[in-house]
């Protein structure tokens, strides 16, 4: 394919591959330095020796790989908190209440019911007199106190007791991991502490801080005037990028209709705002170097959006991908949009490698490198002499390439497929650039308070409207395919096979179609595979604070046994990922045939004489007030598993008792889910 001829999609492949390695390989600081002075010769050599040659040869080209390549490496060996000397967790100090720590808050995450949640750039370790200066970043959870109010934003330095914890990854199989997802962030530990435990010593924002500032006001200034809840939270999400009042009944709507990415200031916010501002723009071109005041008009508006918006990560890199793409676009030329994409991808992850794992970065770059390849072959289909029709198959052939991009990442992480997602974006995303002038409009006139009960009235009717239409589009759940699941291989294979496809419309050969009808047969096996690796017959004990679920498949059924009726929502992962169709309830017994082990179910103090019973397992449940030492003289299980409806005092106890007895202790709550799988039978 010609497009692949690109220099910079070359070297971020180069670069990619170095990311990739750093991550999954260890070495030492002397290595890396020295394998450093042996690239970066070689290099030196390879480009002397092409400028003396006729003919250049691919030394020269090997050379610029790993040149590339260890670029990748290094960058993310740097960034690699472990590999920080001065982190907090290379400085081997035990935590207890004596040492103290101090840093400031860098950002403010989405809060719980009971709970607070801020990023910490720690900056000095303190114990009495002894000062360590330090960094890294710490997830920070402060829990609501009746008592005292304590408020903290972007920018408050504070000092606080150094107590960190692991974050704990998910208890219960295939949920969605916490831990590795904050792991992305640089965040490998945690704090939970009360409001009196945290000492505010001073405020001291920076650029990016200010810009939150900035946003919060904006955001007050809003609630005094007379928007509804939803609209307001929508409001806040289009133009501002705050999505922390956006109920989950909404956000469901908006997933369910297609319409998530509406609520995400990103990439489809930044590209409609370009394209805005291009079109208003446009008759500066006709001045003496038009073109390039024009792109720095383009630019320090894109920019001035971003800061309004608090210069949130999602934003900036959206930014600065389109700051890119809009020199291309002046260019006018797809090779300039796609090099510009291209050298934007590079400089981002040279900066911080951590963003090619996170989903709102490959969104945004899969989309718009989708629509600059597939919409130009989309829009050639059909077309229309009409002008409004030619408008609405632009929106569509831009929609459809988008989707052609991000459908394969979006079932693997969000396992469903809104299929009314090209009727939802044809009727909202003519008017969302429309909803954004009025949007900014609307908030600057807001901010100095002078915003007409007519536009207030005219824009929140707008946004009620909008909630309406998405509401009535989620309602119809035929068209949404939901616990879709696919693994990592399946989904590089389905790009593989839309990649095939491209070539395919490029040029047909007999390798271009081999290609296509290998990537087709792979995916197919892997498909035939995964299923085959399901276990066929599983027992489990879930972890569910206060509630007891234990769950046995068998033959393509799931039967769940509780003692009393819980909430089945957080199964949804488990019966996805082993393709469960069918769901049956059930009562919880005392003894149960535990995946073809003999179990016995405990729940209530009681005189248990269970002389000639010998069951492999024992299941303690809903704190029993039993002497364990006592029923573990009478029987002798190979395993004790407690769940999350005991108390903790209890726990420690039996695991105590346990230990005595030299029989494994497993306890939900610490351990996470136990899982059994068939017992193997002779």
């Amino acid at each position: 394919m010609k497009n692949f001829q690109f220099i910079f999609l070359r070297l971020c492949i180069y670069l990619i591959a170095g990311i990739f390695l750093a991550f999954y390989i260890n070495i030492s600081f002397e290595i890396l330095a020295i394998s450093g002075a042996v690239i970066l010769c070689f290099f030196l050599f390879s480009f002397y020796r092409s400028r003396t040659r006729l003919f250049p040869d691919a030394l020269l080209g090997i050379a610029s790989f790993l040149l590339i390549f260890y670029l990748g490496f290094l960058s993310t060996f740097f960034s690699i908190p472990n590999n920080q000397s001065n982190n907090y967790l290379n400085k081997n100090i035990e935590p207890t209440d004596s040492w103290i720590i101090s840093g400031k808050i860098s950002e403010e995450l989405k809060p719980k019911a009971f709970s607070e949640k801020f990023i910490l750039e720690a900056e000095s370790l303190i114990l009495k007199d002894s000062k360590l200066e330090t960094q890294g970043k710490i997830l920070l959870n402060v829990y609501h106190d009746s008592l005292q109010k304590l408020t903290l934003r972007p920018g408050t330095r504070v000092m606080l007791t150094w107590t960190p914890e692991m974050i704990k990854e998910p208890l219960n199989p295939f949920q969605f991991s916490y831990s590795r997802y904050m792991k992305q962030l640089k965040v490998e530990r945690q704090l939970t502490l009360g409001p009196s435990e945290i000492l505010i010593t001073g405020y001291d924002p920076n650029l990016r801080e200010y810009a939150w500032n900035l946003r919060e006001q904006l955001i007050l200034n809003l609630k005094e005037y007379d928007f509804g809840n939803n609209e307001l939270a929508v409001f806040q999400a289009l133009i501002l990028g705050q999505r922390r009042d956006i109920s989950n009944e909404l956000y469901k709507d908006y997933a369910a209709a297609g319409a998530i990415h509406i609520l995400a200031i990103s990439g489809l916010h930044i590209g409609i705002l370009l394209l805005f501002l291009n079109f208003l723009l446009k008759p500066i071109e006709n001045l003496k170097y038009g073109r390039f005041i024009k792109s720095v008009l383009i630019i320090i508006l894109l920019w001035s959006f971003a800061f309004l918006t608090g210069l949130s990560a999602s934003v900036v890199r959206a930014v600065f991908m389109f700051s890119f793409l809009a020199v291309g676009l002046q260019l006018k030329r797809k090779t300039s949009s796609l090099n510009s994409l291209f050298l934007s991808l590079f400089f981002l992850l040279l900066l911080d490698p951590y963003y090619l794992f996170q989903v709102g970065f490959q969104l945004s770059y899969l989309a718009v490198f989708s629509i600059i390849i597939f919409q130009p072959l989309i829009y050639q289909l059909f077309l229309p002499g009409n002008k409004i029709i030619d408008y609405f198959w632009k929106i569509i052939s831009v929609s459809l390439a988008a989707q052609i991009g991000v459908i394969p990442l979006s079932i693997y992480y969000f396992h469903q497929f809104p299929g009314l997602f090209l009727f939802s974006n044809l009727v909202v995303l003519p008017f969302l650039g429309i909803i954004l002038a009025i949007g900014i409009f609307v908030i600057i006139l807001a901010a100095f308070r002078l915003l007409p009960n007519i536009l207030e009235e005219l824009f929140g009717s707008i946004l009620q409207s909008l909630n309406i239409f998405i509401e009535k589009v989620a309602t119809i759940e035929s068209f949404v395919v939901s616990n879709i699941q696919l693994s990592l291989l399946q989904t590089t294979l389905l790009y593989l096979i839309i990649l095939a496809g491209l070539f395919m419309i490029r040029k047909i050969d007999y390798l271009r179609i081999s290609f296509l009808l290998i990537t087709i047969i792979l995916f197919q096996v892997i498909t035939l595979y995964s299923k085959a690796d399901i276990p066929a017959t599983e027992a489990i004990v879930f972890h569910r604070s206060k509630h007891s679920v234990i769950g046995i498949k068998e033959e393509g059924i799931f039967r769940v046994y509780s003692g009393e009726k819980v909430d089945s929502t957080f199964l949804n992962d488990y019966l996805r990922e082993r393709n469960i169709q069918k769901l049956e309830n059930h009562q919880i017994s005392k003894i149960m045939n535990f995946s073809n082990r003999l179990t016995l179910v405990i729940d209530t103090s009681g005189n248990y004489n269970l002389r000639g019973f010998d069951p492999e397992f024992l299941i303690l449940r809903n704190s029993p007030k039993i002497n364990l030492e006592r029923l573990l003289d009478s029987i002798s299980p190979n395993h004790i598993i407690a769940d999350g409806s005991n108390y903790h005092s209890f726990i420690n106890r039996w695991q105590k008792t346990a230990e005595n007895k030299k029989i494994p202790f497993h306890y939900t709550g610490e351990k996470g889910a136990y899982i059994l799988e068939k017992k193997k039978l002779d």
